[in-house]
């Protein structure tokens, strides 16, 4: 399973339990062939074929579930290599070993059929699959006590009989058979009709699978038969058979593994990951073994105080950029009702067809919204540290700036005039003149660097009266408008935002954009202040690529205010600020 990372603590505990269960069976295999020796049944390299058998099973079998842990094929054919084992165990000379091999005898084949009808996703479904591989097993189980209890064997293999009725032991033995054949009959049925529905890419890949499997069942009875009724040499189909039968398990883990048919397997194992009680493992990872593209992303659409910019960000909250239309990668949309909460980002040339992709978004849409909101308290909070620390920035560029202007200008000149007053005498009227007018001089720089930092204006009259007094200085024509008591009550901090905001943004128009005009509009909506400032220049500016836009929608969003920026080139530049101020 693809976790993005190293293995879960489960997928671990899952694959050091198979290794020890294949190691059970190898173990259970080799005490059997050491019981086989001796045994009088038949020649001990054919003999020996049967637990060798049983470990293909759960050896093939252990690999595909270790691989596909959600996929219950691997778990059916694990079962398949038990049940070899025990039926090999009719075969050792001791009488309890005996009777376990008796029973169990037909099991593998109950095992391969109860495959045939769950494959590729190792679930039987419908309640008609489930109903004939119960049946299966009923038949390979039930009828093997009654005849062996009714047939007479040379010890040690009559542990079960309990009296010589051969009546009973026929009819046993023909219901069993005939029970079989209908049986099989019903699944090449369903087998049948799968085939006839499915699309050519599902078909190619269920045929070989259905018929190996169908196959080597029948092949059971058609080589009985040879060996019977053509007089073929009697080792030949036991040999034939378990070799057939050992192919059995390697077909159906290879078509799994491989996925074929539109990946119709690994999407089905993908719905059963994502109804399990525990999923194990992220989504993204899921998606890409379902897929077969390790390389795949999950990006979620998610919403930024500043505007479009940024809105994608995988699964940790890190922004994501979509792929050009001819990029070697593409994006499918995942789609929720008729919101579109995320997009895989795939390799174009692992999957050509973007139809898996999309039927994989159907399957994971919910599971994806709900990742989505994840990802975005994860990017909100990203957002939020990277804000505070560029306010932080922000603030200490201010304070040296207004150090560095106060020291190298306002000081400066007050020494100056220190000087200059100290050399000056009451008789000498141009020297004193001239300290007047440094002195007015200071003065009107120390309101202009005052003004620059919050205007005394802002803070005496409000808002409304900051941005009239803006407008008389600005080189460009101003054009305000305001609603009736748009900046009556506003809290300190929202007056001193929305103030540097219109600032940046006329600045921005002036020295950016070329803008002829600007238009600022101040209203109440609810609690909530709405500035908009629009300009006719040459448009073209992008929210997050500037400090000053970014400084802008910092300060609004730590208000709980958002920012919404539009500006299309050639179309001049409108923006909204909307902050809480307040009912």
């Amino acid at each position: 399973m693809i976790t993005g990372g190293r293995p879960s603590a489960a997928t671990r505990t899952l694959r050091l339990a198979l290794v020890a269960l294949v190691g059970a069976v190898v173990l259970g295999a080799a005490i059997e062939m050491v019981l086989l020796v001796g045994s009088p049944e038949g020649p001990y390299g054919v003999l020996v074929l049967l637990p060798l058998t049983g470990v293909v099973y759960a050896g093939v079998g252990a690999v595909a579930w270790a691989r596909r842990p959600s996929n219950r094929t691997g778990a059916i054919l694990v079962a398949g290599g038990l049940a070899w084992l025990a039926a090999a165990l009719v075969n050792t000379l001791v009488p309890l070993l005996i009777a376990v091999g008796q029973i169990t005898a037909w099991i593998p084949i109950a095992i391969v059929l109860h495959a045939l009808l769950a494959f590729p996703s190792g679930r039987l479904g419908a309640r008609g699959p489930r109903v004939v591989a119960a049946a299966g097993y009923l038949v390979a189980i039930l009828p093997q006590p009654a005849r062996y209890a009714a047939t007479p064997l040379e010890p040690p293999y009559d542990p079960l009989f309990v009296a010589d009725r051969p009546a009973v032991a026929t009819a046993a033995t023909l219901a069993q058979t005939v029970a079989a054949t209908v049986l099989l009959a019903v699944v090449a049925a369903v087998l049948v009709r799968r085939l006839a529905v499915a699309d050519r890419d599902r078909r190619r890949a269920l045929l070989p699978v259905y018929a190996y499997g169908a196959v080597a069942v029948l092949g059971i009875s058609v080589l009985s038969a040879l060996t019977r009724y053509a007089g073929a040499d009697p080792l030949l189909a036991p040999v034939l058979q378990l070799l057939w039968q050992s192919g059995v398990p390697v077909a159906f883990t290879a078509a799994m593994l491989r996925g074929g048919f539109a990946r119709t397997g690994e999407l089905e194992e993908l719905a059963a990951w994502l109804a399990g009680p525990a999923r194990e493992g992220d989504l993204r990872g899921a998606l890409a073994r379902a897929l077969g593209d390790a390389s795949l992303t999950l990006a979620f659409r998610v919403e930024r105080p500043e505007g479009t910019a940024g809105e994608w960000v995988d699964e940790s909250g890190t922004p994501v950029v979509l792929p050009a239309p001819d990029a070697d990668r593409t994006a499918e949309p995942v789609v929720l009702g008729e919101r579109e909460v995320a997009v895989v980002i795939h390799d174009r040339a692992l999957l050509p067809d973007p139809e898996p992709v999309r039927a994989a978004g159907r399957i994971v849409a919910l599971a994806a919204d709900r990742e989505r909101l994840t990802a975005e308290v994860l990017a909100s909070r990203d957002e939020l540290r990277a804000s505070r620390a560029r306010l932080v920035a922000a603030e200490d560029d201010e304070r040296r700036r207004l150090a560095r202007d106060l020291h190298d200008r306002l000081q400066s000149r007050l020494v100056l005039l220190a000087v200059t007053a100290s050399d000056a005498s009451v008789a000498d009227a141009g020297s004193l003149a001239a300290v007047r007018r440094g002195i007015e001089d200071a003065v009107t720089e120390l309101r202009d660097l005052v003004a620059g930092v919050l205007p005394a204006l802002l803070i005496e009259r409000g808002l409304v009266a900051a941005v009239e007094d803006l407008g008389e200085r600005s080189p460009v024509p101003l054009v305000l408008s305001a609603g009736p008591g748009a900046d009556d009550g506003l809290p300190p901090a929202v007056e001193s935002t929305a103030y540097h905001v219109v600032v940046e943004a006329v600045t921005n128009a002036v020295k950016h954009a070329g803008a002829t005009t600007v238009a600022v509009d101040v209203t109440r909506v609810g609690d909530r202040l709405r500035v908009e400032i629009a300009d006719d220049g040459v448009g073209g500016a992008r929210a997050g690529t500037g400090a000053g836009l970014r400084g802008m929608a910092d300060r609004a969003g730590a208000l709980g205010g958002t920012i919404a920026l539009d500006s299309d080139e050639g179309r001049g530049t409108r923006m909204v600020l909307e902050v809480p101020c307040g009912s």
